[in-house]
């Protein structure tokens, strides 16, 4: 009776008046206004986070690059005269360094360390910030430049006891020069990728204090950016050096098969701040010492056809990345891939790539 006398009374009523007094009615029953304050939490505290968590853009952003010599002669350049260029025409006033084991011990305990010296003594009379990349994996494919000799090494304790003894060789040598302003330790040790034997935590963590009580400037640990789980790496060092790319020609651990395709990852710019406050890495440790600014194709950059290199690494690509790079709010950007851009200018007739960089180191 009670219900046929509410509906003969709304029944009386303006339509208008109607909806609000079935609103009302509608809104004080107990599921409702459940399933409403689910509904505000689902939305609100992620929006919230967002815009907390969500990156800034720095007004200053430290430009840098890396530099391999080796990757410079398989372009079938003369590295010493690229990195001379990459100094001094590009004007990159922070430099990523590589010292390469297999080249510096290729005679059980004879080192060699002429190379690498002489990028530093260059780098100190510019003032250039070097990063200081050693260890057994470092940047280049295939990622881990071991002697020949050590592989032969049965045990893993005795492979163990040479690399630490590279280690404080390499260490002592290079430490007076004062343009090292970072040592980094092994590159991305726990991701798997590359023609690698594993590397363990602790060997690293040894490999670290080794460094740390030899010479007390920061140490910094590769990561993925895109694959990696950051905290184990940073937590070995001072600072976190992580990966950009964008596009890249890849066999997923063989997941596809032994079919490599090309990809683009599905991350917006500032998952990366948002995954570090996720995983209790302080963004203002992190690096961006590898940012994608070269193709990445079914193989070397120097032997794509142009329209390979553009499948990853065309013009609107390489100005996307930077713009990209620069909204995720980190203030060192190291880009990948300076030595391609010389080779493109002198070999490929196409000075876009350095001519575009060159306006921003200076």
């Amino acid at each position: 009776m009670p219900n046929k006398l509410i509906y003969s009374g709304l029944k009386l009523l303006k339509p208008w008046d109607r909806v609000k007094i079935l609103a009302e009615i509608f809104f004080r029953l107990k599921i409702v206004r459940l399933v409403m304050f689910f509904l505000v939490i689902l939305v609100v505290l992620p929006a919230t986070f967002f815009l907390i968590a969500s990156p800034k853009p720095q007004k200053q952003i430290n430009y840098g690059v890396n530099f391999s010599a080796k990757y410079a002669q398989e372009l079938g350049m003369d590295w010493r005269g690229t990195y001379l260029k990459i100094l001094d025409d590009l004007g990159a006033k922070n430099i990523r360094l590589v010292a390469y084991w297999d080249e510096i011990e290729q005679n059980q305990g004879n080192y060699n360390f002429s190379d690498i010296v002489w990028q530093l003594q260059e780098a100190d009379k510019r003032n250039v910030n070097v990063i200081m990349t050693i260890g057994r994996k470092v940047p280049r494919y295939p990622e881990c430049f071991e002697p020949s000799w050590w592989r032969k090494i049965k045990t893993e304790d005795m492979r163990n006891d040479k690399l630490y003894q590279y280690l404080k060789v390499a260490t002592k040598t290079l430490s007076p020069y004062k343009s090292i302003k970072m040592w980094q330790v092994e590159n991305e040790p726990f991701f798997p990728f590359g023609t690698c034997l594993p590397i363990k935590k602790e060997t690293v963590a040894k490999e670290v204090a080794l460094v740390r009580e030899l010479d007390k400037r920061p140490i910094l640990i590769q990561d993925s950016g895109e694959g990696g789980f950051w905290f184990p790496s940073y937590n070995l060092g001072d600072y976190l050096g992580i990966s950009m790319y964008r596009k890249i020609w890849y066999d997923f651990w063989g997941v596809l098969l032994g079919k490599s395709v090309y990809f683009q990852y599905p991350l917006a710019h500032w998952t990366y701040k948002i995954k570090a406050d996720l995983v209790k890495v302080p963004y203002q440790k992190i690096i961006v010492t590898e940012l994608q600014a070269e193709p990445w194709g079914p193989g070397p950059s120097g032997q794509l056809s142009n329209d390979e290199k553009d499948k990853t690494m065309s013009r609107q690509d390489f100005i996307s990345v930077i713009n990209y790079a620069q909204k995720s709010g980190f203030r060192d950007l190291y880009f990948w891939g300076a030595e391609w851009w010389l080779w493109e200018k002198e070999v490929n007739g196409n000075a876009f790539y350095w001519d575009s960089a060159k306006a921003l180191f200076n």
